[in-house]
């Protein structure tokens, strides 16, 4: 585990996904990042690449061969390398090796980076194309934060600021089906009832605001020019309850369809790099 820290925070990830694993307010005494309890979810804040969302059947086409990737892909589940860390910066990196060949056959190196600002924590994600040939990818975010309780979720809601024709794709399963526009987006009010269907992904919004009515405190995720954005917890049936955790993901790819073709280039929202190119993105987490 490695620490970085300043007069506002303390952050703490880890090798193994190159996963952020804390983040520690020093104003609020509080602890911001969900903390991994199996009971509910193991993970707190997971890189998606090279998918994000699932896979028809768990396959896609790939050069007219089939690949199986699982829900998220792989890298979240990779060992990075540590390549440089300083008082406020840390940086991981992930090469494609043969094992990785397997699931996904494009040579990259994808690189995470971890940079503490202030009152803000800044997350970088580089995907280079180190192959002979182009090569697509998703990738994306999914940081969990802690919220009261759950029985608390009712005092809790989330500010968008806009770009222009935000449209709501809603899912069918795992898979996404019909794509809306919507008119406004000012606030969205929490309950266990709003996260029946799985997650909720808006796409063009370039900041969500974490907020609760009865806590000064709350959290920034701003994700300008971004393509897509989910908001999820885990939703109990047999309870109509949820965790205790709001998960804001920033993405870069989404999900098949529910008659996704397969073909994993032809997916929405994927990304391609030319051979030599690069790709880099960065969002920030700011506590207020």
């Amino acid at each position: 585990m490695y620490i970085l820290e300043n007069e506002d925070l303390i952050i703490e990830s880890k090798s193994s996904g190159a996963e952020l694993t804390r983040i520690y307010s020093k104003k609020y005494n509080k602890e911001v990042l969900w903390n991994g309890d199996k009971k509910y979810w193991g993970r707190q804040s997971p890189i998606l690449f090279p998918i994000v969302g699932r896979l028809k059947e768990n396959e896609t086409l790939i050069e007219d061969k089939i690949y199986n990737i699982n829900q998220h892909g792989f890298a979240r589940d990779m060992d990075f390398d540590l390549i440089s860390i300083d008082k406020k910066s840390i940086t991981y990196k992930l090469t494609s090796d043969e094992k990785s060949r397997e699931i996904y056959p494009y040579n990259f190196n994808l690189f995470i980076s971890y940079t503490i600002i202030d009152e803000k924590v800044k997350i970088t994600w580089k995907v280079e194309n180190i192959d002979s040939q182009e090569i697509y990818f998703s990738i994306g975010g999914h940081p969990a934060f802690n919220i009261s309780s759950p029985e608390n979720l009712i005092d809790y809601y989330i500010e968008f600021k806009c770009r222009k024709n935000v449209n709501k794709i809603n899912l069918e399963g795992p898979y996404y089906g019909e794509i809306e526009e919507i008119e406004s987006l000012p606030i969205l009010e929490l309950n266990s009832s709003v996260f029946e269907n799985d997650a909720i992904i808006y796409t063009n919004i370039d900041k969500v605001s974490l907020k609760s009515s009865k806590e000064e405190f709350y959290i920034n995720i701003n994700i300008k020019d971004f393509p897509l954005v989910g908001i999820w917890t885990p939703y109990y049936k047999d309870t109509n309850s949820t965790a205790p955790f709001i998960c804001i993901e920033p993405w870069y790819g989404l999900a098949d369809s529910v008659d996704s073709n397969k073909i994993y280039k032809n997916k929405k929202y994927i990304n391609k790099l030319n051979i030599g190119e690069s790709f880099e993105v960065s969002y920030d987490i700011e506590i207020k």
